[in-house]
This record gives structure tokens, sequence and C-alpha cells, in this order.
């Protein structure tokens, strides 16, 4: 026997030939002949590709097998076939090929999207990424991300993701970017499809670096009002010249509406915006007469931009009495409150109250809201002229009026107010804790402008207090017990007639 190659197609066989003599039984010298298939450089070859195109005189079988790398061909030969005279050759007709030998590409993936960005893919680290197949060939798809910002943001131009080879021949790899736009060129989404074009070789250790920056805030242009502004400290009770400022998108529409709570009042209607995109406007604030705060609103409509404040709200004070001098009395059945300006270098506010009769004062800072300092009070144990406070009468924002039983003491009653006429076993002047306290003042005599009061009401305040607030609350909560009458409360100033340096 001896072997031979033979190379046609993609692949080479060995070629098998045995010397049998004359009259010879073939199979009985040579049962089988066995073909050895080997794929050329960067082909492979599978026992399952291969086929024979049979029948052939001589051949009863022709089987395929595999074995590793290689394909075995075993040719059984005819029992009955004899040797003739002269050289016969057996050509098998064989149905099959090698294919491309498969190989291998790996690598990983990492993306950092910024923190502040929000999108449909978060950021990973060494995500990997593999496929096969044969040389020249182009992959399936490697991996695809999407990343898209959150509505009414986009990735300006030169600032948007991208995508990096970082380590790899770029030459090999197809990376496909499909960005989405606005209507205004405006980069709001963006997917990365990456396929591999085969060598003849495994590769691995390839990677990809994807960076998503920060996204940025589309800018829509204004095309209304954009602020209302007015000042909303409180304004004195001679009234005042009070201006609004107003900037917006030149040719806005607005309309602004002044109200003291009762009656409202037009400033101006159906306004047309200048080029310029701001504007002032005024009211007149007119003197307050009355016995009480004034709340003011301004209300601007039209063309408003979203989000923008419409109105602005503000106190106007009413007419106090000037330091040494009566209040106006509060009426019976009814919260009374009276205003204070307080003294920016700090100082001491004293009242001297009678009581209705049964009424209870309190000064709180920062307005009829704000923080207690002071009350009334009947000879109650824990309880001066600095608390603690009774917070379910005449308080902030329930302004309950007490029940008969609450005003007039006992066991359902509240300390916090006092009798008129007072008892002094029960209810005492406070001339002497106001003596302890102010060591330098005392009030001597609570009879002042033909009134005897009852009861005298302070706070000592600070500079720090003053920044907190300049004003303080005078409140009177004045009962509707049987017999009562208005409120009485005289403002002294110390030191002055009434309140004496010891």
């Amino acid at each position: 026997m001896a072997e031979e190659l033979s190379s046609e197609f993609n692949y080479t066989a060995t070629v098998v030939q045995y010397t049998i003599l004359e009259g010879t039984n073939i199979s009985s010298q040579h049962p089988t002949a066995v073909i050895k298939i080997t794929a050329n450089p960067g082909y492979t070859v599978t026992a399952g590709d291969f086929s024979w195109n049979g029948p052939l005189a001589g051949v009863t079988s022709v089987v395929f097998t595999q074995d590793g790398e290689f394909v075995l061909c075993t040719v059984t030969y005819d029992t009955a076939s004899v040797m003739p005279a002269y050289n016969v050759d057996i050509g098998l007709c064989i149905i099959g090929d090698a294919v491309l030998a498969e190989v291998n590409i790996a690598g990983t993936l990492t993306t950092l999207v910024d923190p502040s960005t929000v999108t449909t893919t978060p950021s990973e680290t060494n995500t990997p990424y593999s496929a096969s197949g044969a040389e020249g060939g182009t992959s399936s798809t490697l991996f695809t991300r999407t990343y898209a910002v959150t509505s009414g943001n986009f990735w300006p131009d030169n600032a948007g993701p991208s995508i990096q080879l970082t380590n790899g021949n770029l030459g090999q790899y197809n990376i496909t970017q499909t960005p989405t736009y606005t209507a205004n060129n405006e980069l709001i989404a963006i997917t990365y499809t990456v396929t591999y074009i085969f060598t003849d070789q495994d590769v691995s250790g390839d990677s990809f670096d994807i960076v998503v920056p920060k996204q940025v805030l589309i800018l829509v242009p204004a095309t209304g009002i954009t602020a209302f502004l007015g000042d909303t400290q409180t304004v004195a009770s001679s009234g005042t010249n009070y201006v609004m400022t107003v900037q917006g998108a030149p040719g806005a529409t607005y309309s602004i509406s002044m109200s003291d709570g009762t009656t409202s009042t037009a400033v101006v209607t159906n306004v047309v915006m200048g080029v310029t995109g701001s504007a002032q406007h005024s009211f007149i604030i007119p003197n307050n007469t009355g016995t009480s705060n004034i709340t003011w609103t301004a209300t601007i409509s039209g063309n408003i931009e979203a989000g923008v404040p419409t109105t602005i709200t503000f106190d106007q004070a009413y007419p106090v009495a000037p330091c040494g001098g009566p209040l106006v009395d509060a009426p019976a059945n009814a919260i009374t409150d009276y205003t204070e300006y307080l003294d920016s270098s700090g100082g001491l506010i004293t009242f001297l109250v009678k009581a209705g009769a049964a009424t209870k004062f309190e000064i709180i800072h920062g307005g009829a809201a704000g923080t207690k300092k002071a009350t009334s009070g009947r000879l109650a144990t824990g309880l001066s002229n600095a608390g603690p406070f009774d917070n379910v009468t005449g308080t902030e924002p329930s302004n309950t009026l007490p029940t008969n039983a609450q005003a007039t003491g006992g066991g359902s009653g509240i300390d916090q107010y006092i009798a008129n006429p007072s008892d002094p076993n029960k209810q005492s002047t406070r001339q002497g804790d106001f003596n302890t306290d102010n060591t330098t003042l005392s009030i001597p005599d609570m009879y002042v402008g033909g009134t005897t009061y009852d009861q005298v009401l302070w706070w000592n305040y600070t500079a720090a207090d003053y920044a907190v607030s300049d004003v303080v609350v005078l409140r009177v909560t004045n009962s509707n017990i049987p017999g009562t009458i208005a409120a009485k409360m005289y403002k002294i100033c110390c030191p002055d007639t009434y309140c004496i340096i010891q």
C-alpha cells in the first residue's frame, strides 16, 4: 500500500494504493481502505459535512468519522471482488468541503454616566462581550447601548456622549451611532451598535469606553411675563406710593390689580410690555385710619410664564398711640391687635392694661402669629409676666374667643384672663415684679390719665430680637361674660412721668 496526497478544494486527502496478485479476492487481502481528510490552513473539516455519491462497483459502503481535527473516510470493499490482470482505480465521488475555521473575539465595555444625568442605561464597569465567526465574516451585534436625557434637557454640540476603543484594532470594528434630535436640532438620545470583522486569529482583551456627560436644560425663550416684584415690608399707616416692577418678553400683555381685602382696584389693564422687557407701575396706598393692620395684595394676570408668582402681599400698619398715651379701646367679645415698632438697639416696651370684665393681654414678637413674650395673669403658681401662655384662646390661627368658664377663672378657667374689678387676693398689679425685672425703674402708681389700670405688662428686648422682627403686637382677647365692656390700654415710655428711675 502507498499513500499520496490530493489537494482539491479546501482540504487534502490521502490516496491509498495496494498491490494484489491477479485472481486474488480483494476483500480477503484488504477489507477496507481508510482515507484521511485534512483541512487546509484557516479551514476545518467536519464528518457531518461529507457524504458519498455512490453506488460504485467493488465498494459496499463509505463511512465518514471524526478523528480530532481530521475526518476519516472508511471504504469497505465488496467481498466478491477479484483482482483482474490489470490495475484498477477506484475513484470515490465525495460530496463536501472544508469550511473556514471559527475564530473568537472577546472584550469588555465600561461606561461612565454623569451622576446628574438620568439616562435609560446606567453606568457599568468591564461588562464582557464576545462572539465567534469565520475569518472575514462580520459578527452579530456585540453590544448596543442607548442613552437618553430626561425631558426638557439635551446635550450641546461637542459635549455629547462618546465611544472609544481604548484597546484593540479599530479597523476590525463597525461602530454605528444613531442620534435622536429635537425639531431644533438638539441631541436628546443616542444609540451605539458595535459589530466585529473576524481575522484569522482569536482576539481577546479589547475594551471600549463610553462617556455620557452632564445634560443641559433646554432654554425655551420666554413669551410672557417672567417676574412680578414689589416690597413686602410693612407700609406706614400714613400710606405711600407703592411701586411694582414687571419683567418679561416684549409684546407680553398683562393687567395688575390691588386689593385691601375688601375692595379691588385696577392699577393697569392690558398693558403691552415694551422692548426693554421691564416696566414699573405705581399705586397710592391711602392713609389707614383704622385700629388694625390692612393686608394689601397686588395681583398680576395675563400672559404669565409658568411658575412665576402672581401676587405680592404686604401689611399696612394702623396709627398707634405715641409713646406715653392711651391706645384705642378694645371692644368686647373680640380679638384686637395693636402693632408697635421696636428700636434697633433694643429696649423696653411697657403697657398698663385694664380688663373689660375678663380680658387677656399678650405681647407677641413678630406679628400676631409670632412668638409670645409677655402675658397678663392672675395669681397662679408658675405664671408670670413671661408666661407660660394660653395657646388655646385668642391665638393664631384659630383665634378662638373664650367661654365664660375659661374667662372667669376657677377649675376650668384660664389664669391669663384678668378681672375688672380686680381682687388683690387673686390678681397682682405686678408693679413689684416690674421693679425687680427692671432694677433701675419703677411704676409707682397705676392711676394714669383718669383711669386706674389693673396690671403692668412689659418685655425687655435686644438688638438681636429687633434683627428677627422690628414689630410687636399687643393682642387683646376681650371676653363676652356679663358686664364686659371695652378694655383699656396705656403705653408708657420708661422713663417718663409714670415710669421713674429709682
